[in-house]
């Protein structure tokens, strides 16, 4: 069964339909408590996107489970492949005793590393499909002065 999306980012979406919202739907606040357990790592992450997911209304206090188990596969899946890349492609493979070739155990890590940031990145928007219709409030200048003056309307002057 596919997660339901949190209100407060179909509200940034503009998908909100208010026929459709929950009677009584729980809404809560206050700052999520970052865990002592966190990696250094995983808390460098907690302290970029934390601030961020707040003010965006996308994270609360009751998130902070859900948001640490990201933020350590996030660490995770960095030092995994920051140790893979260091051991070059070419050793991502051992030989058993019978002569076959398999994967050391780092890749299968790495991956499931990723794997666990993929389901819970939608979640709190962190993946371009979830950020996709979020509207900040922000205008972005999308003019283009070339195409402005190519397609121009052309007046013509009558003699």
């Amino acid at each position: 069964m596919t997660a339901r999306k949190p209100d407060t980012l179909k509200k940034l979406q503009g998908t909100a339909r208010p026929y459709r919202a929950m009677q009584g739907s729980a809404f809560t606040t206050g700052n999520p408590l970052q865990p002592a357990i966190l990696s250094e790592k995983a808390k460098e992450i907690w302290d970029d996107l934390c601030p961020k997911l707040v003010k965006l209304g996308l994270i609360a206090e009751v998130d902070a489970s859900t948001f640490s188990a990201y933020c350590q596969a996030y660490a995770d899946w960095l030092e995994m492949t920051q140790h893979l890349n260091e051991l070059g492609c070419k050793n991502w493979y051992q030989e058993t005793g019978n002569g076959y070739r398999q994967v050391i155990p780092e890749v299968t890590e790495r991956n499931k590393s990723f794997q666990q940031m993929q389901k819970l990145a939608p979640r709190f928007g962190l993946d371009p499909s979830a950020r996709s219709g979020i509207d900040t409030g922000k205008t972005t200048d999308t003019s283009d002065k070339v195409e402005e003056f190519l397609f121009r309307k052309i007046e013509h002057v009558k003699g």
